[in-house]
C-alpha cells in the first residue's frame, strides 16, 4: 500500500503573498520598478568608484567624503530595490 501525501489548508495556516508567489510557477520574482531601482543603484556604485579613482590628491573631499557617500547611497538603493513590493 503506497502512502500518498496530501496537503490540506488549515484555519491556522498563514496565507501570505510570499507563499502565493511560490505557488505561481513562471511568475517573475521582481517587477519593472525593482529592476529600475537595481539599475539606479548599480549606476551609483559605479559613479562612486569612479570618483575614488586617481593617484593625485588622495586626501581630497571627493575621494574621502563624496565617493563613500555615493557608494553607500548605491547600496541603500540596491537594498530598497530588493525589498520593494508594489501595492496590489
Amino acid at each position: 500500500m503506497a502512502y500518498k501525501a496530501t496537503t490540506t489548508k488549515t484555519a491556522n495556516a498563514p496565507s501570505s503573498s510570499i507563499t502565493d508567489a511560490f505557488r505561481r510557477k513562471g511568475a517573475p520574482l521582481f517587477g519593472p520598478m525593482n529592476y529600475r531601482l537595481m539599475l539606479l543603484g548599480l549606476v551609483l556604485l559605479v559613479v562612486g568608484n569612479l570618483l575614488m579613482i586617481g593617484k593625485e590628491d588622495i586626501y581630497s573631499f571627493t575621494k574621502i567624503t563624496l565617493a563613500p557617500l555615493v557608494i553607500s547611497l548605491g547600496y541603500l538603493v540596491e537594498l530598497a530595490a530588493i525589498l520593494y513590493r508594489p501595492r496590489s
